[in-house]
């Protein structure tokens, strides 16, 4: 893989401020002598966008030494596009939102600031507090370069009222087997033979597809690729996870492939998949009652870790210890636990799951609850997500399972080609 030039230089900079190093030899940064301002590039729309602003907020409100300015730079693919440009430019963010598959990307390249030493002057237990699955995919080659910021993980949405139509109990399907009978069930022909009503709609959505089919393998325990980028892709329990897609849908016919939740809206679908950062928008468009719950298990339980992480790319030594401490008071418990109160994402920590307010949300709220109860199977995202195409080599697999009807093994083998390839070009 080509190497930017300005990123090169760019890392010798990251080098130069953090050791402090000059030609004269070992130089101490004098730290400014008013407040430190940071630049800090986020995501997200709607609530969610609203809710990181009132973190910046609170945080500017509770310093005197530190000044926060947030800058909206666009939905995730946007700003991974925006953070190349800026290194190119040597012109980059100090703290940045970051999906995260693209952290990878940035460590890997030297460009985001390793952690460890400032976790190594935080009391011993700091990172203790933080849930596992969610602080997993903050590492990369097993240093630390994020902390969780808006975790999210795959759940499925079920109309309830359908359930009692079908003569289903009012509760999820508890295995991949139980929730196939529950689509042939949920399922409606009309007297010309036309479908009217499908068990569920599989999210077809271009940054998402891969997403829940990994909760599929996960559950067969099965992997798509391991933390040396390996492919598993080829191996039975993925086989198995896609050959239950595609018969649902080409066999059973009880399933359809899907690009909007408006399937589930209007009436289309049963069941769908989304993230649990969408309960809020999809309990309060319905117009039935749902029932959020667990994605099925099959030999075990298991889902992906999706949403964003906070990372570095600060180059200057006091704006770095700035973001730091921002870093801390946005992933600590009571940002933590406002932020899963307003937008749904989940609590990043145990002592923000266990925070008062939120758990008296909770209480009045039990529906919200079951992103917290689902935290327990998190895992991280398959490595080759990380790669440059490697969300869109996946989204190119499930369409053609689940739209082209091509032979499984075929399918299954070719997009491992296609990873393998990507990789040895473009990442290894």
């Amino acid at each position: 893989m080509k190497k930017n030039v300005a990123i090169v230089l760019l890392i010798a900079m990251v080098l130069f401020v953090t050791t402090g190093l000059s030609a004269a030899g070992q130089v101490e940064q004098a730290k400014p002598s008013g407040p430190i301002k940071i630049i800090y590039w986020r995501s997200l729309t709607g609530v969610a966008g609203e809710a990181q602003e009132e973190i910046v907020k609170r945080f500017n409100a509770s310093r005197s030494d530190i000044i926060v300015e947030s800058q909206f730079q666009g939905a995730y693919a946007e700003i991974l596009q925006k953070l190349q440009a800026g290194l190119a430019a040597g012109d980059v963010p100090d703290l940045v939102l970051l999906d995260s598959p693209h952290l990878q990307i940035f460590a890997k390249e030297g460009v985001l600031v390793n952690l460890d030493a400032f976790v190594a002057k935080e009391p011993k237990a700091f990172l203790d507090d933080y849930i596992p699955g969610l602080l997993a995919d903050s590492y990369y080659n097993k240093n630390l370069y994020a902390l969780p910021a808006l975790r999210s993980t795959p759940l499925l949405y079920i109309n309830e009222d359908m359930l009692e139509e079908a003569g289903l109990p009012r509760k999820a399907p508890a295995t991949w087997d139980e929730f196939r009978e529950y689509c042939k069930r949920l399922t409606k022909v009309d007297a010309n033979g036309e479908t009217i009503q499908y068990g569920v709609g599989f999210t077809m959505g271009a940054t998402t597809a891969h997403w829940y089919f990994q909760g599929a393998v996960y559950a067969f325990d099965g992997k798509i690729s391991d933390e040396t980028f390996a492919v598993h892709l080829t191996e039975p329990p993925t086989v198995a996870a896609a050959t239950l897609w595609q018969d649902m849908v080409f066999k059973d016919k009880s399933a359809v492939p899907s690009t909007s939740h408006d399937d589930l809206f209007n009436k289309k679908v049963a069941m769908v998949f989304g993230s649990t950062g969408s309960m809020g928008n999809v309990m309060n468009r319905s117009t039935f009652k749902v029932l959020p719950a667990f994605i099925p298990g099959q030999v075990r339980n298991g889902v992906p870790v999706g949403g964003s992480v906070l990372a570095m790319p600060s180059t200057d030594k006091w704006r770095q210890w700035a973001a730091w401490e921002f870093m801390k008071y946005f992933t600590g418990t009571d940002s933590q636990a406002y932020l899963a109160e307003k937008t749904g994402y989940m609590p990043n920590s145990t002592s923000a799951s266990k925070h008062p307010d939120l758990v008296k949300y909770y209480a009045a709220n039990p529906q919200w609850k079951v992103a917290i109860d689902q935290l327990k199977y998190v895992q991280p995202q398959a490595s080759v997500i990380s790669l440059p195409k490697g969300t869109e080599i996946l989204r190119q697999m499930v369409e053609k399972l689940l739209i082209a009807n091509m032979d499984v093994n075929k399918v299954m083998a070719e997009t491992k080609a296609d990873l393998e390839k990507e990789y040895n070009e473009n990442f290894k």
